[in-house]
C-alpha cells in the first residue's frame, strides 16, 4: 500500500529533497517539480514530490492518507470452506 505523504522541505540536494514528515526525514525526487526550497511544504508519492502545497494542506493530507502514530487496525478474517476448482 502505498501511502501520499506531506511535509515541510528541509533540504535541497540536488534533484532530491529532504522532507520533514511527522518528525521523519524522507528523501524525495524532485523529477517533477524543480522550485523547491528549504521550508516550502510538498506532497510526496512513492518517494516523489508532486506538488507544492500550502501548510495548510500538507496537514489535511496527512490526516487522510497517512497512518498515525498510536492508531489501531483491525484486520479480520473468515474461513472459506468447500472450495471447488
Amino acid at each position: 500500500m502505498a501511502l501520499m505523504l506531506a511535509g515541510r522541505v528541509v533540504e535541497v540536494r540536488g534533484n532530491k529533497a529532504i522532507v520533514d514528515v511527522e518528525g521523519q526525514l524522507k528523501e524525495a525526487k524532485l523529477d517533477f517539480i524543480s522550485d523547491v526550497k528549504p521550508g516550502d511544504y510538498v506532497t510526496i508519492y512513492y518517494g516523489i514530490v508532486l506538488e507544492k502545497v500550502s501548510e495548510e494542506e500538507a496537514r489535511e493530507t496527512l490526516e487522510h492518507c497517512s497512518y498515525h502514530k498510536g492508531a489501531k487496525v483491525e484486520m479480520k478474517f473468515s474461513l472459506v470452506e468447500n472450495l471447488r476448482f
